[in-house]
């Protein structure tokens, strides 16, 4: 397939905004703005895509920073919420593995989100807690199904936390609301056993197919990377690294998702043609952001990295 950006397309973002604390041995060692989608967003920025992100945070310092950043790092803020209180902080306690232990601290107000006008060539990409919150979800429902109207390329990463068993039918049944929304589903085998209990990608593919899922992504950390189509069953290796954080790994498989799909003019009317190589380069864009991120405590591909995606 032939790499041409499609004229005038943008990429909007939709999550929340978390200033992120990491801790090492009980003791803070960075702090970096996050959130699932804004991690993304970040990315998508530093590699000059026209990228908008689409989200709300308190008139406080940390609000402020995170502003600040989201305009140094090209993501446009037009569809940002500011509101009078503290914005959302997240504690990430790091065990020996690298990998984090969440604590959230809410935001004082929820205010509802403003959302685009979407055009058909448009990418969205949504996912998370922000997806299944129950504050603000008529009004995500109602851009979601602007977005399947127009077959707007939309995709979803639930990214699901821990849940008792008396939560997981409600996450479910949001979870395939969402699905009936999205074109693309991308998520991690953690998500898929806390959802299915399975982690078998043509398990998974038979129950979110009917729901309008056209492509599914699993994620197997350093495993594997598996892809299914309606025509196509693919299994990619990945290429082990030395880990100092997983923060914003996944976020950043997605953000390079994205982006081959921008470079390479890949939206609804065509994914299903998308031949077997082109899928290769896109899984190897998205696997190479992953592995970054994983090398630093960084949440987002760094600018240098970025400047040299650019120049190949």
């Amino acid at each position: 397939m032939k790499n041409i950006i499609v004229a005038m397309s943008k990429i909007y973002t939709v999550g929340e905004t978390t200033f992120d604390i990491i801790f090492r041995n009980g003791q803070p060692s960075a702090a970096v703005v996050g959130g699932s989608v804004l991690n993304t967003a970040i990315t998508l920025g530093r590699l000059k895509l026209p990228v908008q992100f689409v989200s709300r945070m308190g008139n406080d310092h940390v609000g402020e920073l995170s502003l600040d950043f989201l305009k140094k790092n090209g993501v446009e803020p037009e569809f940002v919420i500011r509101f009078d209180g503290n914005s959302r902080l997240a504690l990430a306690f790091m065990d020996e593995s690298n990998n984090a232990d969440y604590e959230f601290y809410r935001a004082d107000e929820s205010p509802s989100l403003i959302f685009p006008e979407l055009a058909s060539n448009d990418i969205v990409t949504f996912g998370s807690t922000n997806a299944i919150k129950e504050e603000g979800r008529n009004n995500l429902l109602l851009f979601l199904n602007q977005a399947h109207d127009k077959d707007v390329l939309t995709i979803y990463d639930p990214n699901i936390r821990e849940f008792g068993p008396r939560q997981l039918i409600e996450t479910r049944k949001k979870v395939e609301e969402n699905l009936h929304l999205a074109k693309v589903l991308k998520g991690s085998n953690q998500d898929f056993m806390r959802l299915y209990e399975t982690n078998n990608a043509d398990e998974i593919f038979e129950i979110v197919r009917p729901l309008g899922v056209q492509l599914l992504i699993v994620t197997s950390g350093v495993e594997k990377v598996e892809l299914r189509t309606s025509l196509l069953s693919l299994t990619f290796p990945v290429t082990p690294v030395k880990t100092v954080s997983t923060i914003g790994a996944g976020d950043n498989f997605t953000a390079g998702l994205v982006y081959g799909f921008y470079i390479m003019n890949i939206r609804t009317a065509n994914i299903q043609q998308v031949d077997e190589g082109t899928w290769l380069e896109i899984i190897q864009y998205a696997a190479d952001f992953a592995a970054q991120v994983c090398c630093s405590e960084s949440n987002y591909i760094s600018n240098e990295y970025a400047d040299e995606i650019l120049r190949q």
